[in-house]
């Protein structure tokens, strides 16, 4: 007998919900589901304005860590967890070429088979180089509000910053 998740519907549902069903005191489900799209909708407004005030904050990063080999660490993680944050809202706020430079930019911070969250040794001014290449590209795509993956042009962008940090 197979467990109840394993088990697949043997027919299409023929009703849809009763209009009572799922409802709680503001409407329902599609009451719910209308509210979180409104939300995001109004956040989305302002992810670029919030996103190019991170961005700042990621390039100050940047050059607290080429400035003080000892700042470097906490420096570049700071600029980790912003890189990070931007990879998981550029897509959900129209920006999907953002995430695809954001998550260039996290494989490049993170030491080859460590975990996440483990910063690499930064050991040359290339790498410093190609950390500033991607958040270049990124203000270049919130100044120009370029939404979408950007055509052609944005994916040779993506492509060109990957290769560029060994990704390929």
């Amino acid at each position: 007998m197979a467990m109840a998740a394993e088990r697949k519907p043997t027919s299409a549902p023929t009703e849809s919900w009763p209009a009572d069903e799922g409802r709680g005191e503001a409407g329902g489900i599609a009451a719910t589901v209308k509210r979180a799209q409104d939300a995001v909708a109004e956040l989305s407004a302002d992810y670029q304005n919030w996103a190019l005030l991170d961005l700042g904050k990621a390039e100050q990063a940047l050059a607290e860590a080429r400035g003080d080999t000892g700042a470097a660490e906490p420096a570049l993680q700071r600029l980790y967890g912003i890189a990070h944050d931007m990879k998981g809202q550029g897509g959900s706020f129209g920006f999907p070429l953002v995430t695809h430079v954001a998550q260039s930019l996290c494989r490049l911070l993170v030491a080859p088979g460590s975990s996440s969250r483990h910063i690499a040794p930064l050991a040359d001014d290339a790498t410093y180089g190609l950390i500033e290449v991607h958040l270049k590209a990124l203000r270049l795509i919130l100044e120009k509000s370029v939404r979408g993956e950007g055509g052609e042009v944005g994916q040779k962008l993506v492509a060109k910053l990957q290769a560029m940090a060994g990704q390929n």
